[in-house]
Formats: C-alpha cells, sequence, structure tokens
C-alpha cells in the first residue's frame, strides 16, 4: 500500500468533500495518512481526523514556524498529549505519531533585516525538538533557505531526534547530512516539474525517502493549478521509480516500511 506522510486535511480546502477525498485515495492504494498541524487550532483539528478515522488517520501537532511571530506556547502542544496519556483505553501515541510540522523558514525574509524573526523560530524549533525528545517521538521538519541554522539547531541538541526532512528542498550535501543522521526525506509532487529536484532524487537512498503530497499544496503535473489530493501518491512514486531505474513496487514497499518504522504505524 501507500502512505501520504504528510497531507493538510485538516485544512478548510476540504471541508466540503473531505470523505470523498479520502475515499479516493484509499481506491488509488493509499491508505494510511500524517495529517500534521501547523498551530494549535489544526493540530486540534489532526487529533479529531484520527478519532473520526482510526487506524487511517494518524495526527503530528506542531507549530508551523510562520506562526513563530505570535504568541504560541509549546506547552500547549504538550497539553494535548496529556489529554490522551491520561485516558485508560486510549494513549496519545495511537493518535498523535509525531511533532511537526516545525522547522525553519527564512523564505519570507530574504533582503529583510530578519534577525529577530529568524531567533524566534530558532527557539521555537528548538522547543519543538525538545518536546519530540521528551516524548520519544519522530518531528516533521521544515526546512527552507535555512539548512545551515537548521544543523546548528539539531547538533545542539543533546541527543539527535528521529524525523523526516519535509519536502526536501536541498542539495547532495543535505541529503549527506540527513543519511549521517538517520533522517528521512520527504519527496512532493514537485518532483514532477522541478529539474532541481529530478537531480538529486536519483542520489537518494530508498531506505531514507517517503512519499508526501503537502495536500493541497504542490500539486504535481500534469494536474498543476487545481487542489492537491493524496490520491496523487502513486503518481508521485511512478516519477520516483523512473528517476531512481527502479520498479513502481519497490519505491512503494520501501517507502511504506519506512513510514511505518518512522511513524510507528502498525505493518501491512
Amino acid at each position: 500500500m501507500y502512505i501520504d506522510t504528510h497531507c493538510h486535511l485538516n485544512f478548510d480546502a476540504y471541508d466540503t468533500d473531505r470523505a470523498m477525498v479520502i475515499g479516493n485515495a484509499k481506491k488509488a492504494g493509499v491508505k494510511q495518512f500524517i495529517v500534521p498541524g501547523v498551530d494549535i487550532w489544526s493540530s486540534q483539528q489532526a487529533i479529531a481526523l484520527t478519532q473520526k478515522n482510526p487506524g487511517v488517520i494518524y495526527a503530528a501537532i506542531g507549530i508551523h514556524p510562520y506562526e513563530a511571530q505570535h504568541d504560541w506556547n509549546v506547552h500547549d502542544l504538550d497539553r494535548l498529549m496529556a489529554t490522551y496519556s491520561n485516558r485508560t483505553i486510549q494513549h496519545y501515541n495511537d493518535i498523535i505519531v509525531a511533532i511537526g510540522e516545525c522547522g525553519l523558514d527564512y523564505h519570507l525574509y530574504k533582503g529583510e533585516a530578519a534577525v529577530s524573526r529568524k531567533d524566534y523560530q530558532k527557539k521555537l524549533f528548538e522547543a519543538e525538538l525538545r518536546l519530540a525528545l521528551a516524548h520519544n517521538l519522530p518531528v516533521i521538519i521544515h526546512c527552507r533557505d535555512a539548512f545551515d541554522d537548521l544543523y546548528s539547531v539539531l547538533d545542539g541538541l543533546p541527543s539527535m531526534p528521529r524525523g523526516v526532512i519535509h519536502c526536501f528542498g536541498g542539495g547532495l550535501a543535505d541529503i549527506r547530512y540527513a543519511r549521517d543522521r538517520k533522517l528521512y526525506v520527504g519527496i512532493d509532487g514537485n518532483v514532477t516539474y522541478s529539474k532541481t529536484l529530478r537531480t538529486i532524487v536519483p542520489d537518494i537512498p530508498l531506505s531514507m525517502l517517503l512519499l508526501e503530497t503537502d495536500a493541497p499544496l504542490l500539486t504535481p503535473a500534469p494536474h498543476r493549478g487545481t487542489r492537491n489530493e493524496p490520491k496523487y501518491i502513486p503518481l508521485i512514486a511512478k516519477h520516483i521509480a523512473e528517476l531512481m531505474h527502479v520498479t513502481l513496487n519497490e519505491v512503494k514497499t520501501a517507502t511504506a516500511k519506512n513510514a511505518e518504522c518512522l511513524f510507528g504505524l502498525p505493518p501491512h
């Protein structure tokens, strides 16, 4: 089966047809979904979807770096987990499988004196990483135009968390960094049209690859300009297989195994 390890089914883009979107993805062979939060509200929505779709949807709770300038408190994420760890029937690990989406994004601030914003992002990111370590959860890492600072924050921790660099946009040196620290990398629909990404993907070992849509964003070709959906995961996998010169089944099997290993999903 396929697993979409990063899709925002908790966003309002799916409010009118969410059940149909999930059903269409299942028909395409996508049987499980990781739904990350980007703030407290969307993290709560991800949890709600998990409760409505047990064993199919799993939640990640986190605060996106775009939200770093707001008065978010990482303790709010901790309290979300405490709500479930105090239950006798269901532990939070049955619902919440990762911390994220969290990380660093300097793209909006290029050409600006944005030191204070960058500092806010780094402090928030480190707090979320430490929360993940405290609860033995992996992290879903967002990194855009910020790899040097990403390394600095990660290497400053007492230990390296398990995790994935979501929607990977780095170079070959960043692949080596991820491999040396046993991090996975997520590949999304832009692999179907990004010349840079298409040159890098063949150098990513299958053992560290995850499939993502980042839906409703990053719709793959030939569907660009429309809302993205998890049903396009097989299309992404097909492009990866062609670039790597392996079979589609090899990509499907390896990425599902990697997702199960990282997020603690039940094997199928």
